[in-house]
């Protein structure tokens, strides 16, 4: 790994700068207690509340981003299945259901959905963003780059997601979904 490459920390001629989207700070200096500073004013706002860090946490879902989209014969929303996080179809197919009955049971459905989902993806995201400050904290004690690239990690979500809803096998379809099932 390059040694000028902090996450989220670059190097000015003069100066260190720290952007973090929309945020940044500016330290004069370039020496290693300037860059101890710098990252530490990093990991603060690492630790933010609101602060999700891409490739390392997942955002959750609204209400808002409910979309069923009219094809017709049926009609369908995208949703991730619960093991595995892929992307899939929910359709009703309007010939079995009248569209006045099928649109507001599919939205129910995927609130359904959406709620475990967001209940997986907070303790996902919590697990990962300790994950990622062990790593920054290390960063602040070594003066040295040490948080890794990171992706979706499908063991860590089918784990908790298996431990939260339990196995597959005990739902109907994959998106673990009871109640507003149709």
């Amino acid at each position: 790994m390059n040694q000028d490459k902090f996450t989220n920390v670059y190097r000015l001629p003069g100066s260190i700068q720290v952007r973090i989207a929309k945020w940044q700070a500016t330290f004069r200096g370039t020496s290693d207690l300037v860059l101890h500073e710098a990252l530490t004013v990093r990991n603060k706002q690492f630790q933010k509340q609101n602060f999700l860090p891409r490739g390392w946490c997942l955002t959750p879902f609204s209400e808002d981003d409910i979309s069923i989209t009219h094809h017709g014969k049926y009609i369908q929303t995208t949703m991730l299945t619960m093991i595995d996080k892929k992307i899939s179809y929910k359709r009703v197919y309007l010939s079995r259901v009248p569209l006045e009955q099928a649109e507001p049971a599919l939205r129910k459905y995927k609130i359904e959905w959406m709620r475990k989902y967001n209940d997986i993806v907070r303790k996902y995201n919590k697990i990962k963003k300790k994950e990622l400050m062990a790593y920054a904290w290390e960063e602040v004690e070594t003066l040295y780059p040490s948080i890794p690239k990171q992706s979706f990690d499908k063991e860590l979500w089918n784990k908790l997601v298996v431990s939260q809803f339990g196995p597959a096998r005990k739902y109907s379809n994959p998106y673990f979904v009871r109640k507003a099932d149709f």
